[in-house]
């Protein structure tokens, strides 16, 4: 008896060996590969005052008063009227802080709260500065140093919490697509071969011509005179004379003309001086401003970067955004109206069995919709026509678009129109709807937003063909237009025969909206 007990605990214990060891083999392959994953290598903001080791004196405190009073605070006012009220600052920031989180939801709100609590701070003691000058019979000894070394303290919180979100934030997110970048290179290649190494820039002509607002100062007459200097020194690093470096210099040079601009709002003015200057096309400026020079803003603004990132963007939407959020809405809305004014009239129009002729009359009556605003609408190949035979072939894809005008002739919308029949079974063989969706893309060169397909849709089935277009274009590979699905949150009320749905899409790190209107031919 003892030996089958004594059996079968051996057999148990080797039994809970093979699954230890398996465990154990488990875990091993876990943090191996844990391992391998904490090797990918996470890129921070680079910058000194980012530090988040670095060492603080016991006994300094920020100077937030203007220039001309800084000469007030001497030693002993400093210990004996600031030093303690600095500490009670910080504390506080502390409290209100902790009330902050209860209405803060965001990490963009609460570094916003951090420089609204350094502005009120600055101003507060520079106002208790200024009540002292406006008095006649107030002394220095009058003046509430009490209350500025307590801002000083807020402040001083305020800037060390900014400083670590700074430090810690990666920037993997704000790389571009590497196409963009690939293209950008390209241009830089253009600019020196063709000796214009500024090009990104418009740069003072010659050095006895004075210098105008925003203009970058010449560099080359200080390139060559270095040059010259040490074209004969052994101690020339490789590559010395490369005049990449020079138009290195020139991005340089327009970062700290960004940075040393006051006040910080003309700095739009600074970018559309050399935006306007720029001879190619104006959306490569705007990539190169977007994701090589905030980039390298961000090493001198420190914890300030997000005021100023905040103000780049402001700048690029301006630029690449064409239309408020009104004028899209007021856009879409015409188009549905457009639409259901054309299928109000359907069995009329299908009786030309012509594509370009629904074009025709889609054109005009969005010209209609759209007069009020002063809005044009243009056909990109006028008086195209669709060989009949052709059309029967590609269920009548056509090769014309709509372009859409604003009041300034600036081009703010396209449209694309297709007959269908059917939808293909197979993505990868399909050589009519995928090139026609994709040509949005192609004859839209500024990545603008919203877009528009319209489908005239022939088959006897209206909703399920409708559903099979919805699960069909979201399997189209837009190569570098990639899909990023339909919206499901997207609702607009439509008639029964008008089907809407929107596609967002990925275009140079940017968010283009295309909207897929379905029109029953045969309702």
């Amino acid at each position: 008896m003892k030996t089958v007990i004594s059996k079968n605990l051996i057999i148990f214990d080797f039994k809970k060996i093979v699954q230890a060891v398996k465990n154990c083999r488990d875990l091993l392959t876990k943090m191996q590969d844990m391992d391998k994953g904490s090797q990918k290598k996470i890129h921070f903001r680079s910058g000194i005052d980012t530090s988040l080791l670095a060492e603080k004196p016991e006994h300094s405190w920020t100077n937030i008063l203007p220039q001309r009073y800084f000469n007030l605070i001497d030693r002993d006012i400093y210990f004996t009227r600031i030093l303690e009220n600095q500490k009670e600052g910080k504390v506080e920031l502390q409290k209100m802080l902790d009330e902050a989180r209860k209405v803060i939801f965001s990490k963009e709100e609460l570094i916003y709260w951090f420089h609204k609590i350094k502005e009120d701070s600055v101003h507060e003691a520079e106002n208790i500065l200024i009540k002292h000058e406006a008095s006649f019979f107030s002394e220095e000894k009058d003046i509430d140093f009490e209350r500025i070394g307590f801002l000083i303290g807020t402040y001083e919180e305020a800037e060390k919490f900014l400083s670590i979100m700074t430090a810690i934030e990666p920037i993997e997110d704000e790389r571009a697509h590497y196409s963009l970048l690939d293209e950008l290179e390209k241009i830089d290649e253009q600019f020196l071969e063709t000796d214009e190494i500024p090009g990104y820039y418009n740069v003072q002509t010659h050095p006895k011509i004075k210098l105008r607002t925003h203009q970058l100062k010449d560099l080359r007459h200080d390139w060559d005179e270095m040059l010259k200097k040490h074209a004969d020194s052994e101690n020339t690093f490789e590559g010395f004379g490369n005049i990449a470096y020079l138009l290195d210099q020139y991005h340089t040079e327009f970062v700290w003309a960004i940075y040393q601009t006051k006040p910080r709002g003309n700095i739009k003015a600074l970018l559309d001086f050399h935006y306007n200057s720029f001879s190619r096309e104006k959306v490569l400026f705007l990539n190169h401003i977007e994701f090589r020079i905030l980039p390298r803003l961000v090493n001198i603004t420190g914890t300030s970067h997000k005021l100023y990132e905040g103000l780049f963007y402001e700048w690029l939407n301006e630029k690449r955004e064409k239309l408020t959020i009104e004028e899209k809405d007021f856009l879409l809305r015409s188009v549905l109206s457009v639409c259901m004014t054309f299928l109000d009239n359907v069995f009329e129009y299908r009786k030309s069995k012509s594509e370009n002729k629904y074009n025709i009359l889609i054109r005009n009556f969005l010209k209609h919709a759209l007069s009020s605003r002063n809005w044009s609408v243009k056909d990109q190949s006028m008086g195209g026509t669709t060989d009949p035979a052709t059309e029967s072939n590609t269920s009548g894809i056509a090769f014309r678009d709509i372009i859409i005008e604003n009041e300034h002739s600036d081009h703010i919308s396209a449209m694309e129109c297709l007959r269908i029949k059917s939808i293909p079974r197979d993505e990868s063989t399909d050589t009519i709807i995928r090139d026609h969706l994709v040509k949005i893309f192609r004859n839209e060169p500024l990545g603008i937003s919203p877009l528009f397909i319209v489908v005239y849709c022939e088959s006897k089935s209206f909703e399920e063909t409708w559903k099979k277009y919805q699960t069909y274009i979201e399997q189209i590979d837009f190569g570098k237009y990639q899909s990023l699905g339909i919206d499901k949150e997207f609702e607009i009320d439509t008639p029964a025969n008008l089907k809407i749905a929107k596609i967002n899409h990925f275009r140079s790190s940017k968010n283009v909206e295309i909207y897929h209107l379905f029109i029953n031919m045969n309702p």
